[in-house]
């Protein structure tokens, strides 16, 4: 029986929904500071191709202020009740600065708090570890940054025999015992990618995982030991070889290294953002597996508090 979930759903719901159209904006992006929490920071960092910068919404909300050199202030909640969010917005309007929310709500606080709206469908699929929010958003972040992604959705959903072909090699090379933790290393190709590959599979198994640039594994990451340890090396095209010559030193101190590499996923030129899309799209499936092969219930099996309530607005 394969420990894989089922793809089809998700590829008829991207396949069904209405193009993704950029909003026009009130005013021009200039350098902009994106922001949200969990998936949706994740989303945000596909931002980072476009030279602006990414940073948890806490990050503002929880320091009174906002960074130097910015322009704009893009909140990113599907929902559009993230608290921290929303706060770190209407702090950026408050300061002067433009302000646009990227969101499935238009109606929600986050939009209200913004001077421009990027809709974007909710995807109306079931998942165990969900990933659905995370394309949209990440599409919706593209689109604020200036990407043409009206042809996004029906390209990942060709893409999807080859996102699950990728998976299922990962999940083949997975260890057979889970470990004590989980390191993901990435380059910035693939960084938005590796963060959402951490979220799922602690999501997944309940497991600890990091996110590393690759070369910071070189300088401290060998004296993580004895305990089982999962590194898992996200590769795009660039730095294999480097790729290669870390993971041979990290081996050497006794951990499991594996190999994802990500490549010619998505057909057509101009594929970098939605390679790394499909990545994440990969990266959830995997983590299902995971949970499966290592006898982990998703999400702790429902024993801890689900509610969120201590992430949403309150007032």
């Amino acid at each position: 029986m394969s420990l894989m979930p089922d793809l089809g759903a998700f590829g008829t719901a991207l396949a069904g929904i209405a193009p993704l159209t950029p909003a026009p904006l009130s005013a021009p992006l200039g350098r902009a500071v994106l922001v949200g929490s969990g998936d949706s920071l994740a989303s945000a960092l596909v931002a980072a191709r476009f030279g602006h910068r990414a940073l948890s919404s806490g990050d503002l909300t929880w320091t009174g202020s906002v960074p130097p050199g910015c322009d704009t202030v893009v909140g990113v909640s599907h929902s559009g009740t993230s608290g921290a969010t929303v706060r770190a917005l209407r702090l950026a309007r408050g300061a002067g600065l433009h302000t646009v929310a990227v969101t499935s709500r238009p109606d929600s606080p986050l939009a209200e708090a913004a001077a421009d709206v990027q809709p974007v469908p909710a995807l109306p699929v079931t998942e165990t570890v969900p990933c659905a929010g995370h394309v949209m958003l990440a599409l919706g972040v593209a689109a604020v940054c200036g990407l043409d992604v009206k042809p996004a959705p029906e390209r990942l959903a060709a893409a999807l025999p080859r996102i699950r072909a990728l998976a299922e090699q990962a999940v083949a090379e997975l260890p057979e015992e889970a470990p004590h933790a989980i390191s993901i290393l990435s380059l910035p190709e693939l960084r938005s990618a590796a963060d959402f590959w951490s979220l799922k599979l602690i999501e997944a198994t309940g497991i600890a995982a990091r996110v590393v640039p690759l070369e910071e594994s070189g300088h401290v990451d060998y004296f993580i030991g004895p305990q089982r340890h999962l590194t898992l090396a996200l590769a795009g095209t660039a730095g294999l070889t480097r790729f290669d010559r870390l993971a041979e030193a990290l081996v050497g101190t006794g951990q499991v290294v594996r190999r994802i590499t990500v490549r010619d996923i998505v057909d057509g030129d101009d594929a970098e953002v939605l390679t790394d899309v499909a990545a994440a799209i990969a990266g959830a499936a995997v983590a299902h597996a995971a949970a499966t092969r290592w006898e982990r219930r998703p999400f702790r099996g429902g024993a801890v508090n689900m509610d969120a309530r201590h992430i949403k607005l309150d007032d």
